[in-house]
């Protein structure tokens, strides 16, 4: 996954564009040793963005 496709599946659940985006560089995913989605997606680690996203999706993580 890259950088706007994660983006894309993220804008729907903020309240803007830049939101999302914010998310994406500053918040720290649990369970990743404090990683950003920003860091885990160059880490060729999207794919677990995405099964997070989703798990929140779900209320795993609510």
């Amino acid at each position: 996954m890259t950088k706007n496709e994660i983006i894309a599946i993220l804008e729907p659940r903020f309240a803007s564009k830049a939101e999302a985006c914010e998310w994406y560089t500053h918040f720290p995913i649990p369970g990743f040793n404090g990683k950003t989605t920003d860091q885990l997606v160059k880490d060729g680690l999207g794919s677990a963005v995405i099964s997070f996203i989703e798990s929140v999706d779900a209320g795993v993580h609510a």
